[in-house]
């Protein structure tokens, strides 16, 4: 049940407390009666009362205003490609029959092992078909009495390092270039890497493509799979950041709120450059001032409710 009690000081001033139906903090507003030339009311000082046990456990996180530097970004996507250091397509060295076959698909094998035995047909003395490293088979063409006649009998592939293959585009190339970093995220997953390679596209596509290696031990960057790329193409100082979670809009205007014991106050904030994760603040903070940086949105809905039980 909301509760709204009313204190009266000098007949000047009307203190609202608002308590959430959930009961779990409460919102004050000060507000200034009409005045002796019958302005109508308006806000002088709003606040959110939140103990810090409970902003715990409402996921309230906070942070201090602090100087640091932005990354400005350029996004753009692509796919998993296979290292081609790590793709081999293998023949017999003579031309013969088949006459063993130890490897199948999805095998996997060691550098030097055996996949097959073929007959020369010059000198019919039978050799080994070995693996040049390590992998795993991910085609097979060789079976048993079949001629090998220069054909490929088996493809080995090791996806322990991979590529992420970026398309830039025209418009997009002037900012990008080698060595500069690069932030890839695909399914949840993120590493942080670096572009190693600018080349041009295949049969005239109109981009170029961008390459930097992943290492992939973990399986989790499957050839093929579609990604996106944050390329970091500068960094620029800045006076004041926050995080952009901690904005909000309210009354008209961009507000951090700044947290002072168990009080919260909605502060307007002059904003300047942004990353993909920071804000610049250019005024309406100070360094060190206690922001909430994380689930914001709280004191702002609760404010709103504060706001529309006053109109009533």
């Amino acid at each position: 049940m909301n509760k709204k009690i009313v204190i009266k000081k000098q007949n000047t001033m009307l203190v609202f407390i608002f308590c959430s139906a959930l009961g779990f903090f409460s919102s004050t507003t000060i507000q200034a009666s009409e005045d002796a030339h019958g302005n109508v009311e308006t806000h002088e000082d709003e606040l959110v009362l939140m103990s810090d046990s409970m902003a715990q456990k409402m996921d309230v996180m906070t942070q201090s205003v602090q100087a640091g530097s932005l990354n400005i970004t350029i996004l753009v996507y692509g796919n998993i490609v296979t290292d081609p250091a790590s793709l081999s397509h293998v023949r017999a060295r003579f031309d013969g029959m088949v006459t063993k076959v130890n490897a199948n698909l999805g095998n996997k094998v060691k550098k030097g092992e055996t996949l097959a035995v073929v007959e020369s047909n010059e000198s019919l003395k039978s050799y080994p078909v070995t693996a040049p490293f390590s992998g795993t088979v991910i085609a097979r063409h060789a079976n048993e009495g079949e001629l090998s006649n220069g054909q490929v009998l088996f493809s080995i592939a090791n996806y322990d390092d991979v590529w992420a293959q970026l398309k830039i585009f025209p418009q997009q190339l002037s900012d990008i270039a080698e060595q500069q970093p690069v932030q890839l995220s695909l399914s949840g997953a993120a590493l942080d890497t670096t572009i190693q390679h600018i080349l041009p596209s295949p049969d005239e596509k109109p981009y170029v493509l961008a390459y930097a290696k992943i290492a992939n031990t973990s399986g989790r960057w499957p050839v093929g799979a579609a990604i996106k790329g944050l390329i970091t193409i500068n960094k620029l100082d800045v006076a004041m950041m926050v995080p952009k979670t901690s904005i909000q809009e309210f009354e008209g205007a961009s507000v951090v709120f700044v947290k002072e014991g168990d009080e919260y106050r909605p502060v307007p904030v002059t904003l300047g450059l942004q990353d993909s994760f920071n804000i610049e603040v250019l005024s309406g903070l100070h360094i060190a001032d206690v922001i909430v940086s994380q689930n914001s949105y709280l004191f702002k809905a609760d404010l709103e409710k504060s706001e529309a039980g006053h109109d009533h």
